[in-house]
This record gives C-alpha cells, sequence and structure tokens, in this order.
C-alpha cells in the first residue's frame, strides 16, 4: 500500500515493555498528524501493548482492513468524516463508544450456549399456524398446485432472502429491534417501536388462540364426544346476542385456561434464550409428528383422498394473473411471519461468526415440509366434511363465497374441520383432542418469538434490566392475561375477528419493506454480502451474491410494495362482502368499519411520529443539513459488535503469540 493511500492517522502505537511484563491487549486511541483531516477519535482500532514486531503488523492490517471498509461505506466525505452521529452515543464519540464495554456487557451477555438453539427457536417461529388455517383456502381459490407452485417461487425469491437479511441484521449489530433500526438508519427511529407494537397485538390474539384450543383440549377429553355447535356453545359460550356492542358476561373457566397458559409461557420463557431453544427442540418434533399423524389418519378416512384430489387439478391460467403472484407474496411473509422481529431478536444472541446460510436453507426446506403437511391436512378434512355432505367440495374451487362456506383461520378449525370432519371419523374426539394439542404446540411457538421480542427491546432500552428479565417477562404476562380477560367473554370471538381483520397482518409487509430499504442504502449490498460471507465463514459465489444483490435492490421491495396495496385493497373489499357474515361475524354498521380504519393507522404512527421527532429535536446543535445526512447513515453503536470481534481475534492472536514465545 503506497503512502498516499494511507488515512491522515497513525494506526497504532506502541509502548515498549521490559521483557518480564505481560501486558494484555487493549484499544488504543488514534493520534492524527498535524495536517491530517481525518477524525482524532472516529477510528479507533486495536492495538497491543507489545514489543513484538509480528503483533505490530497484525495490527497495521487490521486496521488499514477495517480503515478500507469504512471509506467503501462512504465515510469520508469531502475530507471530513461525516458518518456517524456520535453525539447521540456519548460525549466522546465513537472511541467512547468502542471503549465503554460495561454496558456492551450487559446487552450482550445473554447468548445462546450451542448454535442449534438459534435454529430450533427460528425455525419454530416459522412454522405458523398461518400456513395451517389461512393458506389452504388461498390455495383453493387460486389454481390448486399451480398456486402451490406460485408459493414455492415466492419462498425462494422472496422468504429466504428476507429472513437471511433478518438474521444478518440482529447477529451484525447483536441490538433488538427497537434499538437496531435506531442505529441503522436513524430517521427510522420508530420502526423497532412499530416492531413492538405488531408483536404486542399478535401476543394479544395467539394467546386468545391457545386460550380456546385449551378450553376445547379439555372439553373434548372429558366428554368424549363433539355436539353440534361446539365451539360457539360450549368453547365460547357464544350466545346470539353478544356483539362488539355487548361483549356478555365472562366465563370464569375460560379465565382459568387463560391463566394456566399464561403461567405455562412464563415458565417457558422465564430462562430466555437458555431455555427458548431447548423448547424449540422439543416443540419441533412434535409438531411435526402429531402433524403427520393427523395428516395420515385425514387421508385414508373417507372421502379424505378427493379433498386431496382438489389439489391435484391445476389452473395454469393462474400463473399469468398478477394477482395471483401478489396474493402468493403476501402468504408467504404471513406463513414466515416475517416483519415481526423474532428472527432478529433471536439472532442478536448469536455469536459474531454463526453460519445463518446454513441455517435459513434448513428454515426453508422445513418450511416447504410443513405446508405440503398442512395444505393436505386441511384439504383431506374438507374431503371429510364433503363426504357428510356437509359442503361441495366439488364446485368449493369456483366458488366466489369460498370463505363464507369453509370460513378461514379460527373458524376453519372450529367448527368446518372440527365439527364437519374430525367428528366423523371413528373416535373422532381423540383425534380432535390431538389436532387441539397440536394447535396449542404451535400457538406457544409463536408465543415464545413474541414474548422475545417485547421483553428484549425493554432490556435493549434498559441494559440495567437484564438481571430482572424474569420479572419484566412476568409482569407481561400479567399485562396480556388482563388484556385476554375479553376473549374470555361471551363476544371475545368479535374482539379478534376486528383485530385479525384489520391489523394483524398487513403491517408485516410494511415492516418487511421498512427492513429491507435501510439494509440495502445504508449497509449496502456488497457490504451485506462480504459481511455475511465472513460471519457465516462460507464463501458465496458470484452468482449467489450478485442476484441476492440484484433481489435485494429492486425485486424485493417491488413485490413487498405491490403486495402490500393488494392486501390493502383486499381487505376494502372485504368491507363489502362481509365473508364471515355466515359465521354470525358482522361488525356494527354504524360504528366498526371506522374503528377498524382508526385502529390501521396504529401501527403506522410511531414511523411517522420517531421520523419527526428525529428531525427536529435529534440535531443537538449539529447543522440542519449535517444532522439529515447523518439520519441516513448507521451510527457507531452499530458497528460496535463488530467492533467488538475484531478486538477478540486481536486478543485470540496476542495470547497465542505470548505463548509460542514462552514456549520457546
Amino acid at each position: 500500500m503506497g503512502e498516499s493511500t494511507y488515512p491522515g492517522i497513525i494506526p497504532y502505537h506502541v509502548d515498549h515493555q521490559t521483557q518480564d511484563v505481560e501486558e494484555v491487549p487493549r484499544l488504543l486511541g488514534l493520534e492524527p498528524r498535524p495536517e491530517s483531516t481525518g477524525p482524532p477519535s472516529a477510528s479507533t482500532v486495536l492495538g497491543y501493548r507489545t514489543s513484538e514486531k509480528l503483533s505490530e503488523e497484525e495490527l497495521r492490517e487490521k486496521y488499514y482492513e477495517y480503515w478500507r471498509k469504512q471509506k467503501s461505506r462512504e465515510s469520508w466525505m469531502g475530507g471530513r468524516y461525516t458518518g456517524h452521529d456520535t453525539s447521540s452515543e456519548s460525549p466522546g464519540g465513537s472511541q467512547a463508544a468502542l471503549l465503554s464495554t460495561k454496558v456492551i456487557f450487559k446487552v450482550r451477555q445473554e447468548k445462546w450456549k450451542h448454535a442449534a438453539d438459534f435454529l430450533a427457536a427460528s425455525l419454530a417461529f416459522c412454522l405458523s399456524l398461518h400456513s395451517i388455517w389461512s393458506l389452504p383456502i388461498a390455495i383453493l381459490q387460486n389454481g390448486g398446485v399451480t398456486f402451490l407452485l406460485m408459493y414455492f417461487a415466492m419462498l425462494i425469491l422472496l422468504g429466504g432472502p428476507v429472513i437471511i437479511l433478518e438474521m444478518f441484521l440482529g447477529q451484525y449489530s447483536g441490538l433488538a429491534p427497537v434499538r437496531l433500526f435506531r442505529h441503522l438508519c436513524p430517521i427510522l427511529s420508530g420502526l423497532g417501536l412499530t416492531i413492538c407494537v405488531q408483536a404486542c397485538m399478535r401476543m394479544f390474539l395467539e394467546l386468545g388462540v391457545l386460550t380456546w384450543a385449551g378450553q376445547s383440549l379439555f372439553l373434548v377429553f372429558s366428554r368424549e364426544q363433539i355436539t353440534d355447535g361446539f365451539f360457539y356453545k360450549e368453547v365460547l359460550n357464544k350466545d346470539s346476542s353478544s356483539s362488539l356492542e355487548q361483549l356478555g358476561e365472562i366465563s370464569g373457566q375460560t379465565c382459568l385456561v387463560l391463566g394456566i397458559a399464561s403461567i405455562l409461557t412464563f415458565v417457558l420463557v422465564a430462562a430466555g434464550s437458555r431455555s427458548i431453544g431447548k423448547v424449540s427442540m422439543v416443540l419441533i418434533p412434535l409438531m411435526f409428528m402429531l402433524l403427520v399423524s393427523l395428516t395420515i389418519r385425514a387421508c385414508i378416512a373417507p372421502g379424505g383422498m378427493q379433498g386431496v384430489a382438489t389439489l391435484l387439478a391445476p389452473d395454469w391460467r393462474v400463473m399469468t394473473s398478477p394477482t395471483a403472484w401478489l396474493e402468493a407474496t403476501s402468504q408467504v411473509a404471513f406463513s414466515l411471519q416475517l416483519g415481526i422481529g423474532a428472527i432478529m431478536s433471536y439472532a442478536s444472541f448469536n455469536k459474531f461468526q454463526q453460519n445463518i446460510v446454513r441455517d435459513t436453507i434448513i428454515v426453508l426446506i422445513s418450511h416447504l415440509v410443513w405446508v405440503l403437511l398442512g395444505v393436505l391436512l386441511v384439504l383431506a378434512l374438507l374431503g371429510l366434511a364433503h363426504n357428510s355432505q356437509t359442503i361441495n367440495i366439488g364446485n368449493l374451487a369456483s366458488d366466489p363465497a369460498l370463505v363464507s362456506i369453509t370460513g378461514k383461520g379460527i373458524w376453519l378449525i372450529g367448527i368446518t374441520v372440527l365439527e364437519s370432519a374430525l367428528s366423523q371419523i371413528s373416535y373422532g374426539w381423540l383425534w380432535a383432542g390431538l389436532f387441539f394439542v397440536f394447535l396449542c404446540l404451535v400457538c406457544i411457538s409463536s408465543i415464545l418469538g413474541y414474548v422475545e421480542v417485547i421483553t428484549g427491546s425493554i432490556v435493549n432500552i434498559k441494559p440495567g434490566l437484564i438481571s430482572y428479565r424474569p420479572l419484566i417477562t412476568f409482569c407481561v404476562l400479567i399485562a396480556f392475561f388482563l388484556l385476554d380477560i375479553f376473549m374470555a367473554a361471551q363476544g371475545g370471538i368479535h374482539v379478534y375477528h376486528l383485530l385479525a381483520t384489520y391489523i394483524s397482518q398487513w403491517p408485516q409487509l410494511l415492516i418487511t419493506l421498512l427492513t429491507v430499504l435501510p439494509a440495502v442504502l445504508c449497509h449496502g449490498t456488497r457490504n451485506i454480502m462480504k459481511d455475511l460471507s465472513d460471519m457465516s465463514r462460507v464463501c458465496l459465489h458470484h452468482f449467489i451474491s450478485s442476484h441476492l444483490s440484484t433481489l435485494y435492490y429492486t425485486v424485493i421491495p417491488i413485490l413487498i410494495t405491490a403486495a402490500l396495496c393488494w392486501s390493502l385493497r383486499s381487505l376494502a373489499i372485504e368491507h363489502l362482502i362481509d365473508p364471515l357474515a355466515t359465521f354470525s361475524m358482522s361488525l356494527p354498521a354504524s360504528w366498526g368499519v371506522p374503528l377498524g380504519l382508526s385502529l390501521a393507522v396504529l401501527p403506522v404512527a410511531p414511523i411517522i411520529i420517531g421520523g419527526i421527532v428525529h428531525l427536529l429535536f435529534g440535531a443537538r446543535g449539529v447543522p440542519r443539513t449535517t444532522h439529515i445526512k447523518r439520519s441516513l447513515k448507521p451510527t457507531d453503536r452499530y458497528y460496535r459488535n463488530e467492533h467488538l470481534e475484531i478486538q477478540a481475534e486481536a486478543t485470540n492472536k496476542y495470547t497465542t503469540a505470548n505463548r509460542d514465545v514462552s514456549v520457546v
């Protein structure tokens, strides 16, 4: 490297010590040259206090590698360093940020003990209920196996890259979502709060489903029969007068089941990452074994294969429909639960060097198997309902009122599948009980991720609370227990319908879009590919890295934006059709729809308010133009996890060199 290419700072400093004094490696500030315009503190690197020439050379190479990376990120602009907003971190700038390891230790002391723990937790979270009770209906509506092939294509083009990007952001920064986006792109400081709001909303709904599934499980095994109107009359205790205007009485038995579900969740997540990974390792094989058993039993029952045959009657014209591709894009995001923040939270507990490329491939393959089994199960059960003459599956696929007949979500499972299908087979109550056990396990696997996002965000904001994390988890679950008492009322299903329709899904597409854009524009696809290879310790082929970069820059943002618009349009059409009216699910005519539209503002508000507050009050004496530029660039804290990894490598080399010298 020529002298003209060196930055204007001295990259290392060596304190000569006597041979009998051993010094540990430490971080050293950089001394500016008299003619330098570079930052005296913003480029702190790692150094040794040793007299060995080898250590100096290693340190020199480490520094220039780091400096070249910073220059490639365009941190040096016009002879001045304008890459990071150090005023938001500490008065001493990035040098203090790098040296203040006390706070870092508090945030980072919770780690996965084994790499398999992270893989199990991420996989369990991606095996969602949406693949069981919503995706099969979408497949029936859009051409059967043709739409399934389109789903698989979008899973590769969209699902895989977004999952690996979420893993990358969490592992690279070591931050929970509530702080990650504040340091990745400061103007999106409110995006982390939006993710927490969405996780809270999904937690509220999923805990309600877990309560109803637990209640159904108890009633099925205690009575050993499935009566007509079982879900509405026995489980929900719903009468004809209950609605959003009149929620009715609260069931004490349902509250008891809700309390048991909350306590069980606390027991499973109280130990944080030490327990979530192990619990997920138990949940995944149990869920797959139950799913396989239920699928085989449904397929061999009378009428089961007739339902599966509807999947094998493709309509290839669907492939030319843009709306079908947009629907497949939305289904991929909802099934993988993208945009919730759980994958990023789990990845923040990883070691800096973990093979997330391998983990993503395993998650995608497992999800493919999960979707195939789930679709076969539901279609076979619909075939059983056809055999009992409850529905006509022959005309079902072409019927525009499909959802009005079969229902979707909890109505598909609790009414059509339970009362019209499972009740028709021998020992139907036993298979129904196993089915509700399966639903409980899937709910728990998702709730673990939601709780991690919420509690992890609180701890990341106040690192001193890390030792009180079990207490924080307990308080969070108490709060959700009190909120979910609404679900224990006779009209609780109406509250679920309101929130599940207007606010539970489409914000995921918005959050996913706002995850991809700042990662591409602030971190850069070139740096993402390089850092991804370094962290995963794999050499990405040029074909893979170039296509991933193209997907991140163009294809994925366009697809997600179009799918978001399509999802909002479908939501508007649903107001007019009211497909669940046949299941006595309708909003009040006067104020129901305005209330739903008002709730839709909730996920967007933190993003807008956070951006305005940052632009107006985050300058702290910095010129407005400079502040705006800094608002679109990562802060020093975002890179701190990488700095610690460089420090660890330098420490290991120093220790190895001293050990070799002592042996000689």
